[in-house]
């Protein structure tokens, strides 16, 4: 959004001051045998533009009722009242724009709430986003207690389930050029019971080249370059506030880290998918739902991760979304047909491969590729394409062995309940353009949160482009069963960016709930969840 547009959109939201909540819809449910019943009981309508991130992310402190919604529209933070969400009300009971917080930054990027001391911490890109950025912690009326430097773009932030410490993830992008190119890295922050936290109480700590396991991909256009684009991306933090386990999307890699030590212990590859054995629409151009099996491998990358623990086990869960570097400087993704001479089609991944389909854009040749593979022979010809993104969510065990991926689940279901919604996307609202997204990511399963509902430990998945949210009993971790999907019925929800699952005793309703904030339509939907 350009400088100007935001000044105007902020000018008309503060003469709006109070945003009004819209009216809750009925729920589409896809599931036949589905153990849960959701009810949406309220929505919240940021009243931004279409697709300018009125909301992004939200957090809930059970004290005050309220919801802490990041919105990127306007550079501010809205503070709602979740009081009566019962009766359908979710107002906007305070703005605090970026401007009147008083500190310089590009945007606010996450907000998470201390659930002990009960004020809030935010994140905050500098001006310049390869700059150290900060976090400041606010009380829960939007006041700024203090503020800390940390690394370059944190983009993720949570505190500990203890209340004494926060995480914060770093990506560390470069600029456009890649002249810049800071260092990814996770700054970890004694907290305080009064929110007052001085630089002393930050240690901001990089990835160690020696902790960088072998078979994770390089990135970049050399080692020292590659080594840079670890870029941590989200973090989530065991039940005994001893590891978090961060994801770094772009080199399809999980890092473990100790918080008493304030170290990375642990980075290592998520591994490839196999689509010589699991289905896949790659194309874009075909107009049809068209699920085959190819010789391609897909990095699985995740963006949202989650934990939970199971009969006294840590499980991490991950949403496979899939990101690739496109920048001026540097970029990795091509079509398949425009590099189709690059591949070695005698190599034992290739041999027999018929090469129209590497030129076809009804089939390979329309699917987005790396171009920093590592199937790369002596010759310098690729063995076999990869691809950007998992399309699925994964459990791994705490040591990061994965133990389940739900495969092409998300697209066989969607291509099977909401065809017209299949891999799609809505970049105007109400324009939903089917299969429009085969040819990249498919459905970007974005963020997953997990929660209990009566007896069973459920996953909750969002799924960015094709919308709607994915829900799986995942009591025994080795074998989750698809439970439902659903979407609210006048399809006025767009892109699930952040999920925050709400347990029982914590809830307003005294039922789970759970937040599901929308970048692109700019609203927050609150489900009531319950055992049938």
């Amino acid at each position: 959004m350009n400088k100007l547009h935001k000044v105007i959109t902020a000018f008309a939201a503060s003469a709006i001051f109070t945003t009004t909540y819209t009216q809750a819809q009925s729920v589409n449910h896809y599931g036949n045998q589905s153990n849960i019943e959701v009810e949406q009981l309220a929505r919240y309508h940021s009243n931004t533009e279409y697709g300018e991130s009125g909301t992004e992310i939200v957090s809930f402190d059970s004290k005050y009722n309220q919801a802490y919604s990041i919105n990127g529209a306007l550079n501010a933070i809205d503070i709602l009242d979740m009081t009566h969400v019962a009766r359908g009300e979710f107002p906007l009971k305070k703005r605090i724009f970026l401007k009147d917080i008083g500190i310089e930054g590009s945007d606010i990027t996450s907000v998470a709430v201390n659930k002990k001391y009960h004020y809030i911490a935010v994140s905050i890109p500098a001006s310049n986003k390869t700059d150290a950025g900060t976090v400041a912690f606010l009380n829960h009326e939007g006041k700024l207690l203090s503020h800390v430097n940390v690394g370059s773009l944190p983009d993720m932030l949570t505190f500990s389930h203890d209340s004494k410490k926060l995480l914060v993830a770093n990506e560390g992008e470069p600029n456009d050029d890649l002249t810049v190119n800071p260092e990814g890295s996770v700054s970890s922050i004694d907290v305080s019971r009064n929110g007052i936290i001085k630089q002393h109480n930050v240690k901001t700590i990089p990835f160690n080249r020696e902790q960088i396991s072998s078979d994770i991909r390089s990135l970049g256009r050399n080692e020292d370059e590659s080594f840079l684009n670890l870029e941590p991306e989200y973090i989530t933090i065991d039940d005994q506030n001893k590891f978090a386990y961060v994801s770094i999307q772009e080199r399809n890699a999980i890092a473990k880290f100790d918080l008493k030590r304030n170290k990375f212990v642990k980075v290592q590859s998520m591994g490839l998918k196999d689509y010589r054995k699991v289905p896949i629409d790659v194309s874009d151009k075909d107009n049809t739902v068209n699920m085959k099996n190819y010789p391609l491998f897909g990095m699985y990358q995740p963006d949202g991760i989650a934990q939970m623990k199971i009969k006294g086990k840590t499980y991490i869960l991950t949403a496979n979304e899939g990101d690739s570097q496109d920048y001026d400087g540097y970029s990795e993704e091509a079509r398949i047909a425009d590099i189709s001479d690059q591949f070695n089609y005698n190599s034992s991944y290739l041999n027999g491969t018929d090469h129209a389909l590497f030129i076809d854009k009804k089939a390979l040749g329309r699917l987005k590729t790396s171009t920093s593979n590592p199937f790369v022979n002596k010759n310098g010809k690729y063995d076999v394409p990869v691809t950007f993104g998992g399309r699925s969510f994964s459990i791994l065990n705490s040591d990061l062995s994965m133990i389940y991926d739900s495969k092409a689940d998300f697209e066989t279901i969607t291509s099977s309940v909401n065809k017209d919604a299949f891999n799609s996307e809505q970049e105007n609202m109400g324009d939903v353009k089917f299969d429009s997204r085969s040819d990249d990511k498919g459905p970007e399963p974005e963020s997953v949160v997990t929660g209990d509902i009566g007896k069973s430990t459920y996953a909750f998945i969002g799924l960015e482009r094709t919308g709607g949210i994915m829900v799986y009993n995942v009591t025994d971790p080795y074998h989750p069963l698809f439970e439902t999907y659903f979407n609210s019925i006048d399809n006025g929800d767009i892109s699930p960016e952040g999920l925050t699952f709400i347990p029982a005793e914590m809830s307003p309703t005294q039922k789970p709930l759970l937040l599901a904030s929308h970048e692109m339509s700019g609203t927050i939907s609150v489900y009531e969840l319950s055992a049938k």
